[in-house]
């Protein structure tokens, strides 16, 4: 049965290995994560060497994601967890200074905008403390949520302003070396304007490898600059940890639904991110809220789910992975939230594009069939969001890797022919062997860039 949701793995200890990658994809895994906040080069370079290899024996291929670090604000890297609890006084620090009970953390001199009765949150929102002086180098805080906090975790400054470049050193450093291997997509890490893109362009501009750019939208002043960050970019990522805690948790599922809205409106992609199956990091099922939240994104017509730490350093990697397969399976019987419905056509191809959906409803095609060179065609009927799977054919493996993460699409390689109706013969052959089409289903077959010539042709096709 066809998914039109796709599914991101990211890749961890739980999951980094060949076997247990080739079980993710085969459960409908479609593209993987690497999380540069937790991944070495060595290891980021081993997975990608990996997925290479998979993807030489599978017809729909895996795409890669590298999500930046950026700039992160963690406690330092110490050795014993800090016990805290309610009512205690507690220091932020920049460096030692000796107090009584103090956390230090890693560039803590570059938050601005502080106030005396704000809110910090340390490890993703587990515990809150609130501020009750501020000076160089030094918040002094009151405990409000017991609890243990160890090295290398998030502590996040709701409203305050960050001083720090979206794209660090490291993320400068991470990149080089993954494009010197090859990649397909970026997730850029706190990206707060449109400006932020254009500097991750400006870097990627003399690689050979171009790989996609979504926006990770984290803080308010993200969301203050949504539309013009989605018109930059080639997708959002709604990552709901950060955006949970720099906005008001009751809030959190109306931003989700403004930012699929916003994407599927300027025609980009969406993926919904972070805790969709948190539950199963230790158990081997999902609670039934778990399940209704990843049925809402699926309703709200995302392109893409996430896995974080389900897959990572979970328990059941596999199983989530199927579980995120079901659920989305169940979810798209229904229709969707048609946010696509307001996508503006800007081109004979957008209208083209829409036209294939909705002459494929209307005939009850069994599937779009679509011969792509640089994917351009392909995205588009994505973005119209067809009900019927796409079967993205191309000749170029860059174009079938990044398509791995469009709703909908089965991106697959076939090598083009002079000859149009052969090149069809072929693709034709292909769904037979391995998608098991029969002989008489019908098609709406497009014809996007094939042999260097451009031909514009829509037509209703019988399998033969």
């Amino acid at each position: 049965m066809h998914k039109r949701t796709k599914i991101i793995s990211t890749i961890g200890p739980s999951s980094k290995s060949p076997t247990l990658i080739k079980k993710l994809y085969d459960k409908g895994m479609n593209v993987v994560r690497i999380n540069m906040s937790h991944t070495s080069i060595a290891d980021m370079k081993e997975v990608i060497k990996d997925i290479k290899t998979i993807n030489k024996g599978v017809a729909s291929s895996i795409g890669v994601m590298i999500d930046t670090q950026g700039p992160e604000i963690r406690t330092a890297n110490f050795d014993e967890d800090i016990e805290l609890t309610k009512g205690d006084e507690i220091f932020l620090v920049s460096e030692n200074l000796k107090k009584k009970k103090q956390i230090i953390v890693d560039n803590l001199s570059h938050i601005k905008g502080l106030k005396v009765g704000g809110k910090i949150s340390l490890d993703n929102g587990l515990i809150d403390l609130k501020i009750v002086s501020t000076s160089k180098g030094c918040i002094e805080c009151l405990v409000l949520d017991s609890g243990k906090i160890s090295g290398k975790k998030h502590v996040n400054f709701p409203g305050a302003q960050i001083k720090l470049p979206t794209l660090t050193d490291k993320d400068k450093t991470d990149l080089s070396e993954a494009l010197k291997v090859g990649i397909d997509f970026i997730a850029l890490s706190f990206c707060r304007s449109a400006k932020d893109l254009k500097e991750l362009r400006n870097f990627l501009s003399e690689s050979k490898y171009q790989p996609e750019i979504f926006a990770k939208v984290e803080d308010q002043e993200g969301i203050k600059n949504i539309k013009e960050i989605t018109k930059n970019s080639d997708g959002l990522m709604i990552a709901r940890g950060d955006l949970g805690i720099e906005t008001d948790m009751t809030n959190l599922p109306y931003v989700q639904r403004n930012m699929v809205k916003v994407a599927s409106e300027l025609g980009k992609k969406s993926i919904v991110a972070t805790q969709l199956l948190e539950s199963m990091i230790d158990k081997p099922h999902p609670t039934r809220a778990e399940v209704s939240d990843v049925t809402n994104a699926v309703y709200e017509g995302a392109d893409a789910l996430m896995l974080s730490g389900e897959t990572s350093i979970g328990k059941h990697p596999v199983k989530c992975v199927q579980y995120l397969r079901d659920i989305s399976l169940n979810a798209e019987r229904s229709e969707t939230l048609h946010f696509e419905s307001n996508l503006k056509h800007e081109s004979d191809w957008h209208t083209l594009a829409a036209t294939s959906v909705k002459l494929a409803k209307k005939i009850n095609a069994e599937a779009i069939v679509v011969l792509t060179r640089s994917g351009f065609t392909a995205e588009l009927i994505s973005s119209a969001r067809p009900r019927v799977p796409v079967f993205a054919f191309t000749n170029d493996r860059a174009t079938q890797n990044k398509l791995s993460i469009s709703s909908s699409i089965e991106n697959i390689f076939l090598n083009f022919s002079v000859d149009h109706e052969k090149t069809i013969k072929n693709a034709f052959e292909i769904l037979k062997s391995e998608y098991k089409f029969k002989n008489n289903n019908k098609l709406i077959v497009i014809s996007g860039i094939f042999s260097d010539i451009f031909a514009d042709a829509i037509q209703i096709r019988f399998l033969k």
